[in-house]
């Protein structure tokens, strides 16, 4: 049956230019599958994909398909070198998870290169296509795999997590973005100084201070509340393509 070593090495770190998230081996030895929104990169400007191992092996990736983080938000992935290391493939399970449900998820969260394993349980349901884990999710556990625990098999895909605000981090950091670019704008101009005030050393030291603020927000944005989306949907396209 597989352990929870082998969820370890089913489970890949996915890159695409500044993007960062998870993936895993699935149903067969050179498929990988993650989320979209890890991948988008490559569809908006030609980032190369790539997976790397928890012991540092790395390979690039080739888009197969996807659907979009509006909808399923997966990206099924071909590989297209070689991994030295064994390597485990893990299997679907088609269910509809209930409250209570163990389970675990496997990750690089924060980008870290640090590979985790999470155990948590299914919160309840999430519309039509997911579930809430209750566990704690954060940014680079995205596109890794759900675990059911009874099974060993793979029930759904790291997806989101929840924040307590009806408003989505990525817009919030968008917005620390612009404002960040603003103040470097301005503090690259020539000086003005008004009584005794270096506008353009006071924009730069806003610039860095919302920088700061930006990174602290995305690392300690956390209720403790993710979704995963159910990996039929993957599973259904892999029918297709055959």
């Amino acid at each position: 049956m597989t352990s929870l070593e082998d969820i370890a090495k089913a489970t890949l770190k996915i890159e695409c230019g500044n993007s960062r998230g998870s993936g895993f081996h699935f149903v067969k030895q050179d498929i990988v599958v993650t989320n979209y929104h890890v991948i988008e990169p490559h569809n908006k400007s030609g980032q190369k994909i790539f997976a790397k191992t928890e012991s540092g092996g790395q390979t690039e990736l080739e888009l197969l398909s996807y659907s979009s983080e509006n909808e399923y938000d997966y990206a099924m992935l071909k590989i297209k070198g070689k991994l030295e290391e064994e390597r485990i493939v893990l299997e679907p399970e088609h269910i509809i998870p209930h409250r209570g449900m163990e389970i675990c998820f496997s990750g690089f969260p924060h980008g870290i290169d640090d590979l985790l394993i999470q155990k948590a349980c299914v919160a309840g349901p999430f519309g039509k296509i997911g579930f809430y884990i209750d566990g704690s999710v954060n940014g680079g556990n995205s596109g890794g795999p759900i675990i059911d625990l009874n099974t060993m098999r793979v029930i759904g895909i790291v997806t989101q997590r929840r924040f307590l605000v009806p408003i989505d981090l990525k817009e919030v950091t968008r917005t620390l973005g612009e404002i960040r670019n603003h103040f470097q704008q301005m503090g690259g101009r020539a000086g003005v100084i008004i009584s005794g005030v270096d506008f353009g050393q006071f924009a730069q030291l806003m610039s860095d201070a919302f920088n700061v603020f930006q990174i602290i927000l995305e690392a300690n944005a956390n209720t403790g509340i993710g979704i995963g989306y159910r990996i039929e949907f993957v599973t259904q396209k892999i029918k297709e393509l055959k």
